[in-house]
């Protein structure tokens, strides 16, 4: 967003409107100045709807950024599972018509569960379906109350690992002995029990968080999975990563051909986990500018204190920057394309409470053109 001055008048007008300048046309003009003298600026969080993320894409390639997201960790445990072995996975939409057993594995399916509700309602497509049970593996004690069942709601390893839990139940599937037990942990029998219960649904779902996995529990998890497809059916379904993480990389594997963290400094598409990480950029000290994204979330981290930032956050957010813009929430101010969960597939949302805030899309496009060079 380019300005210029009248000089009869003393006044500032915005190339894009031609009306007198306001306080967000200056606030961009200091974000473009800040992220063009920038040696390698980094655009992170990315909390934003797909049109945002395209527009990040195409400023980062402007000025040669790194483009990371808040959720990157998340989405790098599945896709290496997915990558290294592969997966069995459904949609919310099925694991409720069709579950007659559904697994939380993990502390984080259970506060998924409750949070999102997306199991809460118990279906209704499929009258041959049965009693629904609920197992909890490993989940420290919670238990869900926002999911459907007319059958039990049983746990196992409350006080174990989730690796520890799975690892015992393959052992048992697979007729294998398993080590001395914990005297405070399950015995043999309960696991047996547990396994028969898995053994025996027709339509098990196992629910987890890679939030709290590594890849190599996630590996596990899905092998115990693998090895139920032995006698019946089973699947997983994967807690959708935070501020449209899934959205996010789907945007970027369509225009760079790869999955984020990616960087554009070399006029080509770069992917590198670890180059690239947002955090490990500004944090050694390798980046010199930021700007984060986030309408969707997360807060500006604290680590964003150490360089020059702008910061594109959602109205009433607290945010200490260089620069501060606030933008709309996609969804609620302003309609957007967003991932839905229930559907495993893009949606358009309309806005709920509609307020005039930009876009981060309108927001960064006017960062894009009020570069040296740049097109408004």
């Amino acid at each position: 967003m380019r300005q210029i001055r009248i000089e009869d008048r003393g006044e500032r007008l915005s190339v894009q409107t031609g009306q007198p300048e306001t306080d967000a046309d200056a606030a961009i003009g200091r974000a473009a100045a800040l992220l063009a003298k920038a040696r390698h600026p980094v655009i992170g969080g990315l909390g934003c709807d797909v049109d945002g993320v395209r527009a990040a894409l195409r400023l980062a390639n402007a000025i040669g950024a790194s483009v990371d997201h808040a959720a990157t960790a998340h989405e790098r445990v599945e896709l290496r599972v997915l990558a290294d072995s592969g997966v069995m996975t459904t949609t919310v939409s099925e694991a409720r018509h069709r579950a007659d057993l559904i697994v939380l594995a993990g502390p984080g399916a259970v506060a998924w569960a409750d949070h999102a509700r997306a199991l809460a309602d118990g279906g209704g497509l499929y009258p041959w379906r049965g009693e629904r049970g609920v197992l909890c593996l490993a989940t420290g004690g919670a238990r869900p109350a926002h999911v459907a069942a007319d059958g039990t709601v049983s746990a196992l390893g409350d006080d174990l690992p989730l690796h520890r839990v799975l690892g015992l139940l393959r052992a048992r599937l697979g007729q294998k002995p398993i080590g001395p037990l914990a005297q405070d942990g399950p015995d043999r029998t309960a696991i047996d029990a547990v396994a028969l219960q898995m053994k025996s649904a027709a339509f098990g779902v196992m629910v987890v968080d890679a939030n709290d996995v590594d890849h190599v529990t996630l590996d596990s998890l899905q092998g115990l999975v693998k090895d139920l497809n032995r006698d019946t059916r089973f699947t997983t379904l994967g807690v959708p990563a935070h501020h449209h993480g899934r959205g996010a990389n789907l945007v970027s594997a369509w225009t760079t051909g790869d999955h984020l963290p990616v960087g554009l400094g070399r006029g080509y598409p770069v992917q590198d986990d670890w180059l690239h990480d947002a955090e490990r950029l500004v944090t050694s000290g390798e980046a010199d500018a930021l700007l984060w994204v986030g309408a969707l979330g997360p807060d500006v981290p604290a680590w964003a204190s150490s360089v020059p930032t702008v910061a594109l956050v959602h109205h009433g957010a607290s945010a200490s920057a260089e620069v501060v813009i606030e933008v709309g929430v996609p969804g609620v101010t302003h309609p957007g394309v967003l991932t839905d969960a229930v559907r495993d597939a893009f949606a358009f949302v309309d806005a709920k409470a509609p307020q005039p805030l930009p876009s981060v899309a309108a927001v960064i496009t006017a960062i894009e053109a009020a570069l040296p060079g740049g097109h408004p």
